[in-house]
């Protein structure tokens, strides 16, 4: 008894040259894509593949989510990569290097994002404090 496995072409390619063969394979069926943001339209996807109850979809985006059904990539993925391809050069060249875990990248990504936001805020505070004590 002989078992033949069909392994899908994009097995042996990192995220990123998978993304690239699904943007050319979306462009190609779905035009209209190009002009709109796929990052956005992927994480309303990704959230609708595992809850379908919460959420309904018509469509483009349905169009959009039975395509990527049909060529055999899970929706949440795509959004990951997508969420991956924006990382800073620096987490990205340790995912490639494999010193660094997908998700501990987004993770750490999303620490970067946010330490911003607290430093800016506390340097607006004191410069307020700063005013009100000069008054």
């Amino acid at each position: 008894m002989e078992v033949s496995v069909v392994k899908h072409e994009n097995m042996q390619k990192n995220y990123l040259q998978k993304l690239e063969c699904l943007r050319k394979l979306l462009y190609s069926r779905l035009p209209q894509l190009e002009s709109q943001n796929l990052c956005q339209i992927m994480s309303r996807l990704a959230h609708f593949h595992y809850n379908k109850k919460k959420y309904f979809m018509v469509g483009f985006e349905q169009e959009l989510y039975n395509l990527l059904i049909e060529n055999s990539y899970n929706p949440y993925t795509i959004y990951r990569w997508l969420l991956l391809e924006r990382l800073p050069e620096d987490i990205m060249f340790q995912v490639k290097q494999q010193k660094m875990s997908q998700k501990l990248a987004l993770t750490e990504a999303s620490k970067r994002r946010h330490e911003g936001f607290k430093e800016l805020t506390e340097s607006i505070r004191e410069y307020g404090i700063h005013l009100i004590k000069r008054m």
